[in-house]
């Protein structure tokens, strides 16, 4: 069958839609271009909020009128079984935790989930590899359904994680995207860490950078300084995605976030102590049940002080399921967007003043992929995206000199 797989959200979805492309391709199935050139369809899902639920609703029936087998696989199908049953009553449903049985829900049968998962990525074009390392999290948070998806923290053994990144760095792959709901989670079911998995992936041998995804401050609290020493490397890119949702402890505390501002403020003081130039992403909730102007302020406050180079914000959304969407004084949505709006003008202003300290200097970037025509998208070891205009290769490292800086990335030349 030729099947075409279309994924949304985090990059752990991402990473899954590879997972299932190589099951497929692994049991003679090729992968399809396009829809209109498919006998099947895979759509990887996300629910993290309604907008999103709503997108995939109308992309579930955009493929559903083709007439062909659809998986509807990701977070909605686990957490919304029901809403994607009645929305395409034929579609089969793969949860996260499952797609190794892709390979059985499109009529294969002819290979088990263990060797669909270690494939060999070849012929796809993917110049990273994505490698999710566990499955769920730690939290108990009360707005989240993709915590009812992925359920509680499932490690992958680290043996099998290393001869994964090995060979898709023996394939030619300079950048290494270890990846999950929380990464610092990691090892906690299993009596390991994240800072023991990434010394010994980045012990791997050859040419190659990592980096680390999302990481919780409930779970990085404890592993902190080791997570710091295993971060020295020059194969790690010094990159912390670090979400505080709320600068308001009443606030962390409604949503069961299960630290303080003062502690999130504390690990990402280590980190620049360690590393004063470490590129700092953050996520923030506005509109959270009950915030008062005053605790919105509080997270205005706490971004002018710590200064993130990169704050994710999101109205909140009430999921049907979760404790929040229940919770009174729930606050109105011109309030929402007006606050999103103040929030984001200044998570920019705070942006452009970082990256415009960096023009002038050189830096050693990765060439990650190609961007907008005639341009090339690098990294610096900070991971600071650098716009390119010069015809370059994809996976090579060289030295770039900053021109220019908008908000969200770097413009520079090639030296040399």
């Amino acid at each position: 069958m030729r099947v075409y797989v279309e994924a949304y959200g985090c990059t752990q979805n991402y990473g899954e839609a590879r997972l299932i492309q190589e099951a497929l391709t692994s049991v003679g199935h090729t992968v399809a271009p396009s829809e209109t050139d498919a006998d099947a369809h895979v759509l990887v899902t996300c629910t993290v909020v309604a907008t999103t639920e709503r997108k995939m609703v109308r992309r579930m029936r955009e493929l559903a009128a083709h007439e062909k087998p659809l998986v509807v696989a990701g977070c909605m199908a686990a957490a919304q079984r029901d809403l994607v049953q009645g929305v395409v009553p034929r579609a089969l449903l793969l949860p996260p935790r499952k797609w190794p049985q892709i390979v059985d829900l499109l009529g294969a049968g002819t290979a088990c989930g263990d060797r669909a998962a270690e494939v060999e990525t070849e012929g796809f074009g993917w110049h990273d590899a994505i490698v999710p390392i566990a499955q769920g999290c730690a939290g108990r948070c009360t707005y989240c359904i993709t915590r009812v998806a992925r359920g509680r923290v499932a490690s992958y053994s680290v043996e099998r994680l290393v001869a994964q990144v090995r060979r898709h760095v023996d394939r030619g792959a300079r950048e290494i995207k270890l990846t999950g709901q929380d990464t610092a989670a990691y090892g906690l079911d299993t009596g390991t860490s994240l800072a023991r998995l990434v010394d010994v992936v980045v012990a791997v041998p050859g040419e190659f950078r990592v980096r680390v995804g999302m990481a919780d401050p409930l779970t990085v609290l404890p592993i902190v300084d080791d997570l710091i020493d295993a971060y020295a490397s020059e194969k790690v890119f010094k990159f912390l995605h670090l979400p505080v949702q709320s600068g308001d402890d009443a606030i962390l505390e409604a949503m069961k976030r299960e630290y303080t501002v003062a502690e999130f403020e504390a690990i990402a003081r280590s980190f620049r102590r360690a590393y004063p130039e470490l590129t700092l992403s953050t996520d923030v909730i506005v509109g959270f049940p009950g915030e008062t102007e005053e605790q919105f302020e509080a997270t205005m406050d706490l971004v002018r002080r710590v200064r993130p180079d990169i704050v994710n914000v999101t109205r909140f959304s009430p999921r049907a399921g979760t404790p929040a969407a229940a919770m009174a004084n729930q606050v109105v949505g011109w309030r929402v967007k007006e606050r999103s709006r103040r929030l984001t003008r200044l998570r920019f202003d705070v942006a452009r003043e970082i990256h415009e300290s960096f023009v002038g200097r050189d830096f050693q970037v990765l060439i990650t992929e190609a961007g907008k025509v005639g341009t090339w998208l690098a990294r610096t070891p900070e991971y600071r995206q650098v716009v390119l205009h010069e015809d370059v290769t994809v996976g090579d490292f060289a030295m770039a000199h900053i021109d220019g800086a908008t908000p969200t990335d770097l413009r520079g030349h090639l030296e040399g």
